[in-house]
């Protein structure tokens, strides 16, 4: 009983910040909630909303711009994390100028971030834009984030320039726990520093990779922010992904039965996604 009664304010806690949120929003998407139409009340739809996530286009655009949103904005940041995690695993008095430096962005907001890329790849005086011109790349008189065709690689452009250093923290953490006696023994094999990194080091940072990348792709798929405020789902619904179309239900049409039910229905495919992710990756194995 004492160790229960130990566990009566972390129990409590979970209810608070979880399993009441996630009762509340369950309960919405069974309910038409419209709030700027009070008169209409809040009865029970059932599976109505769902059954209009099936019929609404808007969604299965955004569900195709999701995946892509995520599996690119993983894969890229992984790829630069690890190389910038590779060029900074190594001992001289100024590396860590070069570890502050590489990790900046990441302490910087999302509306600083969005802001200050939309400025620098402005069609008529970004910088970027400019530069892109000098060597013969025309973004377009409309400019990236515009462009329909562009627009959604320019959003992972700057989420990729924000969030790489969260891979890299991560990959540094576990470069540094691999002992180095390793390094040595397989240089007395006569193994290559790359046949080094393919068959020690990667298979070491196995469980990194896992962590990470599954962390971030949660964050991708939940966190509209840069999209929001670089292009708010357009140029028509070019950018538009799952997480901001419940948003935009919520907050703009008022309907929190319809947005409810979006999000109840990312976070079963979340769910989904990790659980298979996990054991396909190992990550279940006994």
């Amino acid at each position: 009983m004492w160790a229960w009664a130990l566990l009566v304010p972390s129990l409590l806690l979970v209810i608070a910040l979880i399993a009441y949120p996630l009762a509340t929003g369950i309960s919405l998407s069974l309910h038409s909630v419209v709030l700027n139409r009070p008169g209409l009340g809040r009865p029970f739809v059932g599976l109505e909303n769902y059954a209009r996530l099936l019929t609404d286009q808007t969604v299965r655009t955004a569900l195709v711009n999701t995946v892509i949103y995520v599996v690119a904005g993983v894969v890229s940041q992984m790829l630069v994390g690890l190389g910038a995690a590779v060029l900074l695993n190594r001992a001289s008095r100024l590396t860590w100028v070069a570890r502050t430096a590489v990790m900046l962005p990441w302490f910087m907001p999302p509306v600083v971030a969005a802001y200050m890329w939309a400025f620098m790849l402005d069609p008529r005086f970004g910088i970027l834009t400019r530069f892109a011109g000098l060597l013969g790349v025309d973004t377009g008189g409309q400019g990236v984030f515009a462009d329909p065709t562009l627009a959604l690689w320019g959003v992972l452009l700057v989420e990729l320039w924000r969030s790489y250093p969260f891979f890299t923290l991560f990959f540094l953490a576990g470069l540094q726990s691999i002992p180095e006696e390793l390094r040595d023994a397989t240089a007395v094999d006569g193994a290559s520093r790359w046949q080094h990194f393919r068959h020690v080091t990667m298979p070491l940072l196995r469980p990194v990779i896992l962590v990470a990348s599954l962390l971030e792709g949660i964050r991708l798929a939940n966190s509209p922010t840069l999209i929001l405020l670089l292009t708010n789902g357009g140029p028509g619904d070019a950018t538009q992904v799952m997480s901001l179309y419940a948003f935009q239900q919520a907050y703009l049409k008022f309907d929190f039965g319809y947005a409810s039910s979006i999000a109840v229905a990312m976070l079963v495919l979340i769910i989904g996604f990790s659980i298979v992710y996990i054991r396909t990756a190992g990550g279940g194995r006994d």
